[in-house]
C-alpha cells in the first residue's frame, strides 16, 4: 500500500492505517493467488514449481520490489533517521525543494506546505460561506478569514527562515 499511497493520511485522515491494513491484507491474498498460479503455468509435465522455496523466493523478490519502490516515492520518511542519504521525499506539488536541509528541516518543511495547503482550501470555503446576509455570521466568518490568513503569513515567515520557503 505504501507504493500506491506514499502519503500518511491519503487514503482518509482519520482511518488511513485501517484503510492500509486491509487494502494490504486484500492485495497480499490477490498477489500470492497470482504468484501460485503463474509457477503452476510454468510447471512442465505436472511437476509443477508450486512448492514452498520458490514461492518463498518469488513474493520475498516481489516485497522487496514494492518496497524499494514504496522508498524511492517517499514513503518511508523515517528512513532518513537510520541516515540522512536514506530520506526520500513524497511528491506532493507545492512543496520546495529541501535539498541540503537537514532531516529534521525536511520534515518542518513539508508538514508547513501541507498545513498552508489545507489553510488556503479553508479560506477558499470561508470566502465563499461569508457572502451571507446575516451580520453575525459575516462577523463570525470574516474574523476565522482573518486568524487563517495570519497563520499563512506566520508559515510563509517560517518557511523563509528555513531556507526552503517561496516569496
Amino acid at each position: 500500500m505504501n507504493l500506491l499511497f506514499p502519503r500518511r493520511g491519503e487514503l482518509d485522515p482519520e482511518y488511513d492505517i485501517i484503510y492500509r491494513a486491509t487494502l494490504g491484507m486484500g492485495v497480499s491474498v490477490v498477489i500470492s493467488i497470482l504468484v501460485g498460479f503463474m509457477l503452476n503455468a510454468m510447471s512442465t509435465e505436472g511437476h509443477g514449481y508450486v512448492t514452498a522455496g520458490p514461492l518463498w523466493a518469488v513474493l520475498l523478490s516481489i516485497t522487496g520490489l514494492f518496497t524499494l519502490v514504496g522508498w524511492l516515492r517517499g514513503a518511508y520518511p523515517r528512513a532518513g533517521l537510520i541516515h540522512p542519504s536514506l530520506y526520500r521525499s513524497t511528491s506532493i506539488r507545492g512543496i520546495p525543494r529541501t535539498e541540503g536541509l537537514s532531516y529534521n528541516k525536511k520534515k518542518r518543511t513539508e508538514k508547513l506546505v501541507l498545513e498552508r495547503e489545507v489553510l488556503l482550501a479553508d479560506l477558499r470555503a470561508l470566502v465563499e460561506n461569508s457572502s451571507t446576509s446575516n451580520p453575525q455570521r459575516r462577523l463570525y466568518y470574516r474574523q476565522r478569514i482573518d486568524d487563517a490568513r495570519g497563520r499563512v503569513d506566520q508559515i510563509n515567515e517560517e518557511l523563509r527562515s528555513l531556507g526552503g520557503g517561496k516569496k
